[in-house]
């Protein structure tokens, strides 16, 4: 994400860099929403069946706050007994459009409850096929579901984690209202 939030720069009335920000953001010259999206909130809607069922816990709120105004805000969840992923889902005012134009390694796009969705391995290094994204497009932003599921992991180290995370993704979506 990191690399999405050093895309994001203001610029003046005269459209060079400058101390005065405009009052839209950018990335790659999408706008960006100067704050997450309402309407749904990770830590109360998403599905308390789904979180039993996955043997999810221990709710840990989130927000993040990136230079230039990205922002993630939700709730991160552990695999109980500590041997498989753990999960977390935020909002973010970074469109679906915006993950994609960042060509992310094994991206895949596809619908979910009629949604454009994103899935994307963003972290570098050996450990990459560890951590997946799912990004759902929102009004204003995008619904992200990251999954990370170290290979040492006893109960779910065997299962990919674009594997996981699109199945969750699957799971939560309905949970998204209709009017987001």
């Amino acid at each position: 994400m990191a690399g999405i939030a050093a895309a994001i720069v203001g610029c003046d009335a005269s459209g060079e860099g400058g101390s005065t920000p405009t009052s839209t953001l950018s990335v790659n010259g999408r706008e960006l929403a100067k704050s997450v999206p309402t309407g749904f909130d990770p830590c109360t809607d998403v599905p308390e069946q789904v979180l039993t069922e996955e043997r999810l816990y221990k709710k840990e709120p989130t927000i993040t706050e990136a230079p230039g105004g990205v922002v993630w805000k939700g709730c991160g969840w552990v695999y109980r007994g500590g041997g498989g992923y753990t999960l977390s889902v935020r909002m973010t005012n970074l469109t679906v459009p915006m993950v994609r134009e960042r060509h992310f390694q094994d991206a895949a796009e596809f619908s979910v409850g009629g949604r454009e969705a994103i899935s994307t391995r963003q972290f570098e290094g050996p450990n990459i096929k560890d951590v997946c994204t799912v990004n759902v497009a929102v009004q204003a932003g995008s619904v992200e579901f990251t999954v990370v599921n170290p290979p040492s992991g006893r109960d779910t180290g065997h299962l990919d984690s674009c594997q996981i995370a699109r199945s969750l993704t699957e799971r939560i979506a309905p949970s998204i209202p209709g009017s987001l």
